[in-house]
């Protein structure tokens, strides 16, 4: 098997693991947890908070553990620590338990987020590497399906059930990342057709910090509102809403696939344009018309989201042309975790205010509008 291809599947497992069940799996388990008084309200809030937190931790001590420990072996023990969260989160004892290891989580999803998708794109062709991303993003997109379509179902044998669930696949993802990594050797000594650039931060690296930034905050309101929109603002059954999440971790599956083959035939710079449009549109076509068409198409747009940041990885790589793009692309995901939580803040504080998911959702749509203007002036190539 290519490297390339290997480590885009490791990455995928990587991503399920942190992202989609260290973070999405804990949506639907929260009111189980508050019903079976395990954490009251508030604290089932300060956890999923934690979890976020240590995104941004996981991000600024990703340095200093590379000079403990390489590259791959770094990723094998996010792995197992990973795994290992899972499982723990399983044991009934209380809040600051479940928060430490939820912060567990949030710590390796950012080490395993910059180290893997840096193999990825310094391994992958030039003509594959929104493919490769793509592949590796559909992690997310799985534990978006997993948390929305078989969770649910779990949760209706006990809360206990939930978590043994969310673990079992964290075990085979687990296993699929440590033969992902076995043997990989550490990024300084790998070989690229990329042309040599200056490690620096470029002008391009800036924009597209600032894009980064600009995608986390757009998609907050469809991640905090978008089913609570559906049922209590225009009236739809909670079934109905819950089929749209599906929907939306469809999305997150075909979308982010599609949008890479689409990126690797016509360029990345123009597909982060179209990508970051489409977003916009899902966020404001509901508001202007909510027929089961719009709304549908609305759910399958937002959900294609991780096709954005696979792109945008890829364009990363070029903007470091031949070396590592892991100071650039750290960079960027503490950009993420800042704007999650200053951003979440408030617009949840503006939305207790006015009551007003109009407003929500046209400040997400107009993030994702300003991030497309930012992509139409990015070079075609690498900046020197």
């Amino acid at each position: 098997m290519r490297h390339w291809l290997k480590y885009s599947i490791g990455a995928h497992a990587g991503l399920l693991l942190g992202m989609g069940l260290g973070r999405f799996s804990y949506t639907p388990i929260i009111p189980m947890l508050i019903q079976s008084n395990h954490l009251t309200p508030s604290e089932a809030g300060y956890v999923g908070a934690i979890n976020l937190s240590g995104y941004i931790f996981g991000a600024l001590l990703l340095p200093k553990l590379k000079n403990l420990a390489g590259e791959p072996i770094l990723i094998r023990i996010c792995f197992v620590v990973g795994l290992s969260a899972l499982f723990a989160s399983i044991a009934p004892f209380g809040f600051l338990w479940l928060a430490f290891w939820r912060f567990c989580l949030g710590v390796l999803v950012a080490i395993i987020m910059i180290l893997c998708i840096s193999y990825v794109t310094r391994f992958a062709p030039a003509n594959k590497v929104a493919l490769a991303t793509s592949i590796s993003f559909t992690g997310v997109g799985a534990g978006i399906l997993f948390s929305s379509a078989i969770l649910p179902q779990l949760l209706e044998f006990g809360l206990a059930w939930g978590w043994t669930g969310s673990a079992g696949i964290g075990v085979v993802a687990t296993l699929v990342g440590l033969w992902a990594w076995r043997g990989a050797p550490n990024l300084e000594h790998t070989s690229s057709s990329y042309p040599v650039v200056e490690p620096k931060l470029s002008i391009t690296g800036q924009k597209l910090i600032i894009v980064q930034a600009l995608f986390s905050i757009g998609l907050i309101p469809h991640s905090i509102y978008w089913v609570d929109y559906l049922v209590r603002d225009i009236g739809n059954p909670l079934e109905f809403g819950s089929t749209q999440w599906v929907l939306v971790g469809l999305g997150g599956l075909v979308g982010t696939i599609l949008w890479g083959k689409l990126a690797d035939k016509i360029g990345l710079n123009i597909s982060l344009v179209l990508v970051f449009l489409i977003l916009a549109s899902s966020a404001v076509l509901p508001l202007i018309l909510t027929s089961l068409i719009s709304i549908t198409l609305s759910s399958l747009f937002f959900g294609s989201q991780p096709g954005s940041a696979a792109i945008i990885a890829g364009r990363a790589q070029l903007a470091t042309g031949k070396n590592s793009m892991v100071k650039l692309w750290r960079h960027m995901v503490l950009a993420v975790g800042t704007s999650q939580i200053i951003g979440s803040f408030f617009l949840v504080t503006l939305f207790n205010f006015t009551n007003n998911y109009t407003l929500i959702f046209a400040i997400g749509g107009t993030a994702f509008a300003i991030a497309a203007i930012i992509c139409c002036t990015l070079p075609r190539t690498a900046q020197k």
